[in-house]
């Protein structure tokens, strides 16, 4: 009886620090304004880059971990960034800016409150 009560404790205590962290987890989409180039009709010029981008397709951002993504009819570029874990106890992997989004995100290797191991966590997963 005491390892089910012991199993069941384990469970619960998984659950609530893994809702924890997807509620600690903010990823970012920024947007900025497009403009219409007329050397480069039906694609919004991206007046930080420019560059002239294809509507709908993903684009990377050079030396950082994210993805832009041009919506024609707004005029307005998306910019997706990786999502930060903000809990106490956690701190950030590194990983590798030359690997497309989402892969180029950190990782974060946070410790478990109740047996101190450490746990990573893939924060594009939540």
């Amino acid at each position: 009886m005491c390892s089910k009560s012991n199993s069941f404790v384990a469970v619960l205590a998984f659950i609530v620090i893994m809702l924890t962290i997807k509620n600690e987890v903010h990823g970012a989409v920024f947007s900025q304004r497009a403009y219409i180039h007329p050397g480069h009709p039906g694609k919004c010029f991206n007046p930080l880059t420019y560059k002239a981008m294809l509507p709908d397709k993903e684009y990377k951002v050079k030396g950082v971990c994210a993805v832009m993504t041009c919506d024609i009819e707004n005029l307005e570029i998306a910019i997706e960034t990786c999502p930060v874990i903000d809990m106490p106890g956690c701190v950030e992997i590194p990983s590798d800016l030359s690997w497309s989004f989402p892969k180029c995100c950190p990782r974060y290797r946070c410790e478990d409150f109740k047996t101190g191991e450490p746990v990573i966590f893939d924060a594009t997963s939540f």
